[in-house]
């Protein structure tokens, strides 16, 4: 609170919200984005990534000490795969081949073709011109970007990490 007093040039905050409650976070983020605006340069260091794409014009990924990655939140999104959802007019008996630059994988869930894209803003367009003339009728189409969060575990394998220390068994006897 002293350092807000003063107004600062540069504001280091070091996870300002952990263990508050949602709506004291909420005002707290109110704040840093009132300083930000008049000029204050904020360093924030967070674990909650939808604090970092709220708040942060630019992020640094880091592992284990070590600065993978300095960029924008969307930046950062468009290096990861988005999701495309399209709904059929009926159920087709396997999923459709796509031949459309950008398409990682597809799978059929009832309906709805699931497309993984590298840029599936821009694979879209491609995707509807092939599955109509394949003749499939498309009744909607959704494109989900990547979240940071997505991105963040891509880059550091966390979540390979976190289910292998899952699955691991204790020693017999040992208390851990």
């Amino acid at each position: 609170a002293r350092a807000l007093v003063t107004d600062p040039e540069l504001l280091i905050l070091d996870e300002p919200t952990a263990g508050v409650d949602v709506q004291l976070r909420r005002d707290l983020w109110r704040v840093i984005e009132r300083l930000n605006a008049a000029g204050t340069t904020v360093l924030l260091t967070t674990h909650y990534i939808e604090e970092a794409e709220r708040l942060c014009d630019r992020v640094a990924i880091t592992d284990d000490g070590r600065v993978l990655e300095v960029a924008t939140p969307d930046e950062l999104r468009s290096r990861g795969t988005d999701h495309v959802y399209v709904t059929l007019s009926g159920v087709p008996a396997s999923t459709p081949p796509l031949d459309v630059e950008g398409v990682i994988e597809s799978r059929l869930d009832g309906d709805t073709l699931v497309v993984t894209a590298t840029g599936g803003g821009r694979v879209a367009p491609d995707l509807l011109r092939e599955l109509e003339y394949a003749g499939h009728e498309v009744i909607d189409l959704e494109v989900r970007r990547a979240s940071l969060e997505e991105v963040f575990v891509d880059m550091t394998g966390e979540e390979a990490a976190v289910e292998e220390a899952a699955v691991e068994e204790p020693e017999p006897g040992v208390v851990r």
